[in-house]
């Protein structure tokens, strides 16, 4: 894991992508932890609404979607074209309206579908079982061997997707974060995330119970330690500039 400080965030603006939304226990979580997360890391996903939950539903439905037609026109054997083209005809079932426009959207919410809460919970368990079996077939046809598509972009289209009334993302104690997953979910677990769970395109973070930036740390103690550590080395460099300051 990187630990070096010129490789951790020095900004907010930085490690938090624009378009993601906060209330203001996420500002507050965000404040506490963005210096110990090393620059290849961003948040991409923060609070939402009831509302917007739904719709990251339609996301995640037009997005597999894609990733299909994606997939379909590689070089790959008939029976899993075939296994593609069953899941696309599952997910057609249940058409949001407006049918596109989610996974192209740079503001979550927008469009806003007209279908019922009782409609998209039910494409709900359309898209959860469409990924488990995309992601089936993205193993067995060796899909990343045969696309100049980033791995972590096919991942996201077998993401798992919360059903609305469960997301975590509407308490606002709860980030998404791209990059390294096996450095986010070690740091995240050393500032005392309460679940850390690697989705494959990034990790999901929850701090229910707030940030820990102790030296003992949350579950990854050792992450911890070397956080301690750090700052303390950190915190002697500061005190040893502002000594040579005022003696000249």
């Amino acid at each position: 894991m990187a630990t070096p400080t010129e490789d951790r965030h020095t900004s907010i603006a930085e490690f938090v992508d624009p378009k993601v939304q906060t209330i203001a226990v996420t500002d507050d979580i965000i404040q506490k932890i963005y210096t110990h997360f090393p620059k290849s890391s961003k948040v991409i996903s923060g609070y939402l609404s009831e509302e917007q939950l739904y719709w990251k539903v339609n996301f995640h439905w037009e997005y597999l979607l894609e990733a299909i037609v994606h997939c379909s026109g590689l070089a790959i054997e008939q029976k899993y074209k075939d296994g593609l083209a069953a899941i696309k005809a599952s997910l057609n079932s249940n058409v949001p309206d407006p049918a596109t426009g989610y996974r192209t959207s740079s503001t979550p919410g927008v469009p806003k579908d007209s279908s019922s809460h009782a409609v998209i919970l039910q494409r709900h368990a359309l898209v959860k079982q469409g990924r488990i079996d995309f992601k089936a077939i993205v193993t067995a046809a060796d899909i990343f061997s045969k696309t100049t598509r980033s791995q972590k972009s096919l991942m996201l289209a077998y993401a798992s997707v919360a059903k609305p009334a469960q997301g975590k993302h509407s308490t606002g104690y709860a980030l998404d974060i791209s990059g390294n997953n096996a450095d986010i979910s070690a740091v995240a677990k050393s500032l005392g995330a309460t679940l850390v769970f690697n989705e494959g395109s990034h990790v999901h973070c929850e701090w229910k119970n707030g940030v820990d930036t102790t030296a003992s740390g949350g579950a990854n103690s050792a992450v911890a330690a070397q956080r301690a550590t750090r700052m303390s080395i950190d915190n002697r460099i500061v005190a040893y500039r502002h000594c040579l300051l005022r003696t000249m």
